[in-house]
């Protein structure tokens, strides 16, 4: 009977302690260069596809397209290109949360030119990572998805599409900097996985 409750004890322990883990949602900085009425930095979640940039940044101008909004089609259906012209500013392409997957946005914006692409969410809600979905885990295009991707605020996401409705350039600055860990004179590290 002693043996038995120290080893009840220890796998409760374990059990229970495996309850209280934690999702954490990865965030990085947005840097609203221009216009002036968005100057500043925001938040943003990074997407868990894609390969985000760490330790650099990437500078580019935010387009918004009069259709095909939420990306769920292929861009070159509609006639619309984002590839950037030699020594040109690179093109974000913003396309609204919704009807489709995360993973298919950012495949149709990388395939139609776009160095990246800013999801606006929908509703008024705390940043979520953007992943990819279940049903989709074997589909050959998500391997394929090599430009960085992140979800802005709903409030952000309509301050930017007003800008650009009274024809404003704005460029955002997306640094991945912060996700690298800080020295302290400890030896830090992340273990990165992609699932197959």
């Amino acid at each position: 009977m002693r043996l038995k409750f120290p080893l009840f004890t220890c796998v409760s322990f374990l059990l229970l302690s495996s309850c209280f883990g934690r999702f954490v949602v990865e965030k990085n900085s947005l840097k609203v260069a221009s216009p002036d009425s968005l100057k500043g930095l925001h938040e943003c979640a990074i997407g868990n596809f894609g390969v985000p940039q760490y330790g650099g940044t990437l500078v580019g101008s935010v387009f918004y397209p009069k259709s095909n909004q939420k990306a769920c089609s292929n861009f070159q259906d509609v006639d619309l290109s984002f590839k950037t012209k030699p020594g040109g500013i690179p093109i974000f392409l913003l396309a609204d949360r919704g009807d489709c997957y995360f993973t298919l946005k950012a495949w149709n914006a990388q395939n139609g030119g776009a160095a990246a692409i800013l999801v606006a969410d929908d509703r008024v809600e705390p940043l979520i990572t953007m992943d990819t979905p279940e049903e989709e885990m074997h589909a050959d295009y998500l391997q394929n998805i090599t430009i960085p991707s992140a979800l802005i605020s709903k409030d952000l996401g309509d301050k930017i599409k007003k800008e650009l409705s009274k024809g404003e350039m704005v460029s955002i600055n997306l640094d991945w900097r912060e996700a690298l860990p800080h020295p302290d004179e400890r030896v830090e590290y992340e273990l990165w996985d992609k699932q197959q």
